[in-house]
Formats: C-alpha cells, sequence, structure tokens
C-alpha cells in the first residue's frame, strides 16, 4: 500500500483525493488515528475548532464591496488598520483555508484571477461597521467584505500535500516497513511530516516493521507536537467561499470604531 500512495503522490495527473484514501485505509489497517485523521481532515476540510497546519494559511488582500450614492466599488482594497480593533487579531492579510481538497482543486481551476474566501465573522463585521456610519461618518455602505486569494496560492497547498504524502512514505520506509507500518511509526511520521516535529528513537518489532520474524530494531521518530491555541474573536470556521448571494448578518460584536472611510 506503501508503493501506491507514493506513486499516486508522484504522479501530478493523478487524484489527489484518491490517494488520501488510501492513506485513511492505511491508517485504519495499522492503527494510526494520526494518519487516519489527517487525511480524513484532508478530504473533508478541516472543523472549527480544528489547528490548521501552517500550509494551509496563505497571503490575501482584505477588500471589501461598497456604495453611494454617487458611484459602487468592487474588491477595494483596505489594510487591517481599516478595521475595528477588536477584528485585527483575527482579519489579516493572510487567510486561512479549510476546505478538502476537492474543493480547492475546483476553486484553483477557477478562470478568474482573484478568488473571494470569507472568514465566519466577515457578515457580523459589516453589519456592524455600517451601523456605525451617523458617528464616524462612512461616505458609503459596505456590501460585502471578503480576502482575495490568488489560484496560485491554492495549488501551493495542493502540491505542499502531495510532498507530503510522499514525505510520510519516506518516513515510514526509512524506518524498515514495507507495506503497513505500526501505529508508531505512521504516527510518528505524522509528527514529523506535517507538524514539523523533531524525531527521537523508539524501539519497534521487526516483525512489525518489516514484515520479518522477530527481532527489534530502533528507529527515529518525533514527539507528540504541541497544539496552538485557537485565535481569539470568533469561534467557527476560518473561511468559507463566498456565494453569490448578498451578504448579510446580525451585529457580531460591539467595540469603538473611529476614522474610516473606503470611499473617500
Amino acid at each position: 500500500m506503501l508503493e501506491q500512495i507514493e506513486e499516486g503522490a508522484l504522479d501530478s495527473k493523478s487524484s489527489l483525493a484518491d490517494v488520501l484514501r488510501k492513506c485513511v485505509a492505511l491508517g485504519g489497517r495499522s492503527g494510526s488515528e494520526q494518519l487516519r485523521d489527517w487525511a480524513r481532515r484532508e478530504l473533508d476540510g478541516y472543523p472549527p475548532a480544528e489547528e490548521l497546519p501552517g500550509y494551509r494559511t496563505v497571503g490575501a488582500i482584505i477588500a471589501i464591496d461598497g456604495a453611494n450614492l454617487a458611484y459602487k466599488v468592487t474588491g477595494q482594497q483596505i489594510s487591517p488598520s481599516d478595521l475595528p480593533e477588536f477584528a485585527r487579531e483575527s482579519i489579516k492579510q493572510e487567510a486561512a483555508i479549510t476546505q478538502g481538497v476537492a474543493e480547492i482543486e475546483r476553486l484553483a481551476a477557477t478562470q478568474e484571477e482573484v478568488i473571494r474566501i470569507q472568514h465566519s465573522a466577515m457578515p457580523d463585521l459589516v453589519t456592524y461597521m455600517n451601523s456605525q456610519q451617523d458617528d464616524v461618518h462612512v461616505n458609503g455602505t459596505i456590501l460585502a467584505m471578503y480576502w482575495k486569494v490568488t489560484p496560485s496560492a491554492l495549488y501551493g497547498i495542493l502540491d505542499t500535500i502531495r510532498t507530503n504524502l510522499v514525505a510520510l512514505v519516506a518516513e515510514m520506509r526509512a524506518a524498515g516497513v514495507d507495506d503497513v507500518p505500526p501505529a508508531e511509526v505512521a504516527n510518528q511520521a505524522v509528527q514529523v511530516v506535517v507538524h514539523n516535529a523533531k524525531r527521537s528513537q523508539i524501539t519497534v518489532n521487526a516483525n512489525q516493521a518489516s514484515g520479518g520474524v522477530g527481532g527489534s530494531q530502533e528507529i527515529t521518530t518525533p514527539p507528540s507536537a504541541e497544539h496552538a491555541s485557537l485565535p481569539g474573536w470568533v469561534r467557527g470556521p476560518w473561511a468559507v467561499v463566498l456565494g453569490l448571494a448578498t451578504i448579510a448578518g446580525g451585529v457580531g460584536a460591539i467595540a469603538v470604531w473611529l476614522d474610516w472611510t473606503p470611499f473617500t
């Protein structure tokens, strides 16, 4: 099975989703919860409370659509400093891509020059900012807020996932595994490749590692990676793709916001 995963990952024309499904199966056969969970998250997308691997955060432009009595703007770039202070720690010039690989592939293949990605709190933030117009004299109404991401950034995520699959196989083979690894080997391979953990030595029975009989061998594997804390002000999915409908939402937070005039 390791050979099938490696061949699929190395073939750029092969379905990345199919290779990840083989990883899910390998995780089941080996008893590796970490391998199984990682492959499922890449397939299905990351849930709201789940820490994202670093390669799923990409550079992005914060943009708005808006209008006043005289004209309409689309895709106007703004800075984090233009946002209310309470939102600046979460709405930055980077976007977390939580979608599964099939959705990422679909988005990356679009003919558009940029792709709109939205933080789950942006509709509420738009509502709040519009509600402050009388106090801060905003010259217009914000209709939508989103990140602008290039297709090449999404292709970069897909390429990293393929590389990780090859690296996972390499880590397991370096431990002397020919086909189905013991859970310890698979779990620690995920820690090394996905979470950049350092390697340490553990002892694995040789017949588990390579299908042989008897004996044991020492292999280099990493300790568990520490989980980072979630960012602060909103709990919920980090990003969703914008549809065609007009964005609307209730006020999600209250804060003081001054001197922002995007349409002037």
